[in-house]
């Protein structure tokens, strides 16, 4: 492999990688004490990836993880490091830096996030040595050319042997002996310097399925298709911030709840809430989610700034906090599972949706199955006795709905305001028991609904026929598509607003 050494203790290596793509690795520092600093670039590249690494000393060949953590990397097993490849400008960047000089030397491999495959360079891990002293009279660096071989997840395990890592690591201000601090994060802890970040800026790894939903739907569905605009605060945010200082002594309270929890009294689960409701914000979040709110216009409430930011601050944490409703505890993957945020704007909605894209009584899977009401998604639910408006449409002619029921309820539930903002968990469920997480922690609204009395005399859905046919087809045609790329039954949920059709979520359909 080719490097070069500068006068400024800096060395780059080149990597020609598959399709043209080339890896770049700039190497400064460890010199005079000054920190280490690694920048990684993937050029000619045309989707995110993943690094998966850990740091060397000298004489030993097993990784072990730095005290310093890039910002958006997990710990995966608590063993090695992945951190997402940024986009910036035309490459994908990570930087790194190291602050302990017994580091001698990184090692790497990539994952290709879009086809999900590992790449090593001739069947080892890429080797960067950190103190490499080679004095190459020219400025341009000289590239390798890598024999890459693609491997499984299981295949990526094998080889690497690293040190545990406790979380205290992460979580220094934090000291508790209790087994059950486990409850607070998630087996593969997310590291991040982010409060908040956009989707565009998020990794599958960071966030959850709604966030990973919207992400991959928003790429590849028509633009007559809406989706709400979204932050997140991605896994790992409620951790970092209960180990801050200012929540020191709430963060002790809560893992002793946690122990007493355990040992079968489910009584303190109420306690673990309304706990977390004491913890108190780092001053930089506050400024963090208006700032990434504002880039992806999310309407911040009306109203003095500091006022709206504790109405936000206690609607994120009743969603955090729901993770210890009883119901929740009760869930089996409870301990490991982890809740981001997911902020998105509410829509004051003229009507609402749910749609089946397999029909849920008789089954059958040529049909789609649609109910729709006028207001926001909590009329269908039992806003009033009635039924909503229900359709039948099928897949191979989409353009022909059929009415199969007219509404009948007779209180509609609507936001006071045109836009407003909207708080939902955003987790990852296990395979095995991936129904079981929907549904039992607390979305938070900003504002209550009010309830309004239905007339169906003037609404066009009833009265106008082609309007009917228009909203019910849209639907339909929307539900198609999210079936086949996900090739698999959906169940979706979303809202109608001047005619614009908007999907808030969905999820495979429970058969």
């Amino acid at each position: 492999m080719a490097s070069l050494k500068s006068s400024k203790c800096t060395q780059v290596k080149l990597f020609e990688l598959q399709n043209e793509m080339i890896l770049q690795v700039d190497v400064s520092g460890f010199k005079s004490g000054h920190n280490a600093k690694v920048k990684l670039q993937l050029q000619n590249c045309s989707h995110p990836w993943i690094l998966h690494w850990g740091c060397i000393s000298n004489g030993n060949k097993k990784w072990f993880i730095p005290s310093f953590i890039p910002s958006g990397t997990r710990v995966h097993k608590k063993s090695a490091l992945r951190t997402p490849f940024i986009k910036e400008g035309d490459a994908y960047v990570v930087n790194i830096e190291l602050r302990d000089p017994k580091i001698h030397a990184i090692e790497f491999v990539l994952k290709d996030t879009k086809h999900d495959k590992w790449l090593k360079m001739n069947g080892v891990s890429f080797h960067i040595n950190l103190h490499e002293q080679i004095d190459v009279e020219d400025d341009g660096a000289r590239s390798s050319k890598c024999l890459l071989n693609e491997m499984s997840d299981e295949e990526i395990e094998k080889p690497l042997r690293h040190r545990n890592l406790c979380n205290s690591v992460f979580f220094p201000k934090l000291s508790t002996s209790s087994s059950t601090w486990k409850g607070l994060s998630q087996k593969n802890n997310i590291v991040s310097n982010m409060y908040a970040i956009s989707l565009e800026e998020a990794c599958n790894e960071m966030v959850g399925e709604k966030s990973n939903s919207i992400i991959f739907l928003s790429n590849k569905m028509p633009a007559w298709i809406k989706f709400p605009a979204s932050v997140v605060l991605p896994f790992g945010v409620f951790e970092k911030v209960l180990s801050e200082d200012i929540n020191k002594e709430l963060a002790t309270k809560i893992a002793c709840l946690c122990e007493d929890v355990d040992r079968g009294d489910v009584s303190k689960l109420k306690m673990i809430q309304e706990t977390i409701l004491q913890m108190k914000a780092p001053r930089r979040m506050s400024i963090e989610v208006r700032k990434k709110m504002k880039s992806s216009r999310i309407p911040w409430p009306q109203g003095p700034t500091e006022d709206t930011w504790n109405q936000i601050w206690q609607a994120i944490k009743k969603v955090w906090g729901s993770k210890w409703n009883e119901r929740a505890y009760k869930n089996r993957n409870h301990d490991t599972l982890c809740i981001g945020i997911l902020i998105q704007e509410h829509i004051r909605a003229d009507y609402a949706f749910v749609t089946y894209t397999n029909h849920p009584v008789s089954r059958d899977s040529s049909q789609i199955y649609t109910e729709i009401v006028k207001g926001s998604v909590e009329t269908l639910v039992g806003a009033s006795t009635g039924r909503a408006m229900s359709s039948i449409t099928k897949k191979s002619e989409l353009k022909s709905p059929i009415v199969t029921c007219y509404p009948s309820k007779s209180i509609g539930l609507y936001a006071k305001n045109k836009r407003s903002i909207i708080f939902r968990p955003d987790f990852i469920s296990e395979k095995t028991n991936r129904y079981a997480c929907h549904g039992i922690y607390d979305s938070i609204s900003m504002e209550n609904k009010e309830e309004v009395v239905l007339v169906y005399s003037r609404d066009p859905m009833v009265v106008d026929l082609h309007f009917q046919a228009s909203i019910h087809s849209k639907i339909a045609e929307a539900a198609k598509i999210i079936e086949d790329l996900y090739e698999c039954p959906q169940d979706i949920e979303g809202v109608v607003q001047d005619g614009q059709v908007y999907v808030i979520q969905c999820k495979p359909l429970s058969l």
